[in-house]
């Protein structure tokens, strides 16, 4: 089809409304020091390190080129005043207030080292004042641009920029209700307690950079993600990738009503943090491995992500009752899994994106299996500390085992995990759900293309049999 008329229509509905100047750094600070310049809720937050403000300083007064700011023009009803809100620049800004307020000190400077450790207040008048005067080019969005066209414009200022990862795109493409309310349930008091074992995700000091950038937000969203699209009638979870969330999302903003409420999320939220408080006695999020050549059986002190998802959507089905006095042996068999299951311990490792069904499900297996046959794992359980508890000393090597967590229960005895002999019986070769399968059924060789078709069947054939008698 030629470009016509039509085209010169859209041209006009998505055209830019725009208009360039140029300020001191003086001006541009006064307006912001005077809330005439703002940073916007869905701004991210400050995450330039150190050495970037320093190298950022250095340029201004080099008077190198710099790109320009981009801000939003906006009128505030209640202020009755025409501001100005950030879209690109957030971070030289922050910078230009560090460095003036005095939190920020340059260091490594090449070019100018007479200004390494320098304060600025302490900077002779005509020094600061030749800071003041530098210029820097201002690009200014006009109030008359359509809405959308405006966001259009956030989002593709910001989608080549190395400093912005995807959640932090998500907040500022997506904010409204539902990115808000993320945000607000990133704020709860017992998500902040479990988060606090984790120091990239504690809060960053006034003027430092941000090292979580938005991780724990992104952790909630998958979760209500993963609950939200999963299939019942397949068992399946989607892919826990970056498609995923957006498409979550754009759908959440469009209202999809066949997805949870923001009341139910909530719920369920405040739900699994709770039973996952109690069962995991702070090793929440961790994964466990064993590591004979080191002879080391530890938790990771990394939160993995993948394990998050384990252990938040293990819970789904049951309420905190149903788990009350049973901690300890989930806790227990939670270990075990990651230490003896390769399968498990491959899905929480590697590939965890395309892995998620594998890893949910073989936990929540052992979950069901603990509730349906508790008394089977307590007495187990129940061996094993009161060995632990008189004698903490491996069969093989004779060696004390330091703590609970390192201790295996097998045939009667205790063993350091990295000495059990459920190690030897753990299968070199690993079969994944979509390995193909072949099950000898009734005198015949049925081939499926991976074990979950396989088990439907017999689930299947089970089933009938049952209606039948």
């Amino acid at each position: 089809m030629p470009v016509g008329q039509n085209f010169v229509e859209q041209l006009k509905k998505v055209r830019v409304s725009k208009k360039v100047i140029t300020r001191t750094i003086g001006d541009i600070i006064s307006d912001f020091q005077s809330a005439k310049i703002i940073i916007p809720a869905y701004q991210r937050s400050f995450v330039w390190p150190v050495d970037k403000q320093n190298r950022f300083i250095e340029s201004i007064f080099m008077d190198i080129p710099i790109p320009p700011l981009f801000f939003l023009e906006k009128f505030d009803e209640e202020k009755e005043m025409i501001v100005y809100e950030i879209i690109d620049g957030v971070q030289r800004i922050t910078t230009l207030c560090n460095f003036i307020s005095g939190q920020l000190k340059p260091s490594g400077l090449d070019n100018l080292p007479d200004l390494n450790q320098a304060k600025f207040q302490t900077l002779p008048s005509n020094i600061s004042g030749l800071f003041f005067e530098r210029q820097l080019t201002n690009v200014i969005i006009e109030s008359d641009t359509h809405p959308a066209i405006q966001f259009e414009v956030f989002g593709r200022l910001n989608m080549g920029s190395v400093s912005l990862n995807a959640q932090e795109l998500r907040n500022c493409m997506f904010h409204g209700e539902f990115n808000d309310f993320l945000k607000d349930l990133n704020k709860h008091k017992t998500y902040r307690e479990l988060l606090e074992a984790f120091p990239r995700l504690k809060p960053a000091n006034e003027g430092k950079p941000d090292k979580n950038r938005m991780f724990d937000v992104e952790l909630i969203l998958r979760l209500f993600a993963l609950h939200d699209f999963y299939n019942p009638e397949t068992r399946q979870y989607p892919e826990s990738k970056g498609e995923t969330l957006n498409e979550y999302m754009r759908r959440k903003i469009a209202g999809d009503l066949s997805l949870s409420s923001l009341e139910d999320l909530e719920g369920l939220f405040l739900k699994l943090l709770d039973m996952v408080k109690i069962t995991f006695k702070g090793n929440h999020f961790k994964s466990f491995s064993v590591k004979p050549s080191k002879n080391q059986a530890i938790f990771s002190k990394q939160l993995n992500a993948a394990v998050f998802d384990v252990q938040m959507l293990g819970f789904i089905e049951y309420d905190i009752d149903e788990i009350q006095g049973k901690t300890e042996v989930i806790y227990n068999a939670f270990i075990d899994l990651c230490s003896f299951e390769r399968d498990f311990s491959d899905a929480i490792t590697r590939s965890t994106n395309q892995k998620v069904n594998e890893r949910i499900s073989l936990w929540k297996q052992t979950l069901q299996s603990i509730i349906e046959n508790y008394d089977i794992y307590l007495e187990d359980f129940i061996q094993k500390k009161q060995l632990f508890e008189i004698e903490p000393l491996c069969k093989i090597s004779g060696e004390e085992i330091l703590t609970f967590e390192e201790c295996d229960y097998y045939d009667g005895n205790i063993y350091h995990k990295c000495n059990s002999p459920k190690l030897e019986k753990r299968p070199t070769t690993r079969m994944s759900v979509n390995t193909n399968v072949c099950v000898e059924f009734r005198g015949e060789v049925l081939e499926y293309e991976n074990v979950r078709d396989a088990l439907n069947f017999l689930i299947d054939y089970v089933s009938e049999k049952i209606l039948e008698a």
